[in-house]
């Protein structure tokens, strides 16, 4: 994962996909796998003093190899490990001249935890090539 000195932007999440991811083309020629992974974390307590647990949906992205192979090998329920960064973009609304803002998870790796294992019994990966910035 590439930092800059003094700053740290990592996400991990651990869950289900919604859907399967959506592609898309952009102008340059570049992929890009949209879809949202569900989460759970623990709610507050209901009447009669039980944890309740709520579920937390994440829109995450995934570009270039990453977005290939999320495309081959996601579906609807696919249990993932996702690693990468927070992205916030923002735009003008066309119709009500406001501000509007999307954060998402930009994945640099993505885990299939249900894909079928290949003979040697690992976890298939898909990842970002990486490079070191000298910060």
């Amino acid at each position: 994962m590439r930092q800059i000195k003094g700053t740290v932007n990592r996400v991990e999440l651990i869950g289900w996909t919604g859907d399967a991811p959506e592609q898309r083309l952009l102008a340059s020629g570049t992929v890009v796998a949209s879809f949202s992974v569900a989460t759970r974390r623990i709610g507050p307590k209901n009447e009669a003093g039980e944890w309740t647990y709520e579920t937390d949906w994440t829109n995450v992205e995934a570009w270039e190899r990453v977005a290939a192979q999320c495309v081959r090998y996601l579906h609807k329920g696919s249990r993932v490990r996702i690693i990468g960064t927070l992205q916030t973009r923002s735009w003008e609304d066309k119709e009500t001249g406001q501000r509007r803002y999307k954060t998402v998870v930009r994945a640099e790796e993505v885990l299939f935890l249900d894909a079928k294992q290949e003979g040697n019994g690992e976890v298939m990966v898909a990842a970002e090539a990486t490079e070191d910035v000298p910060f």
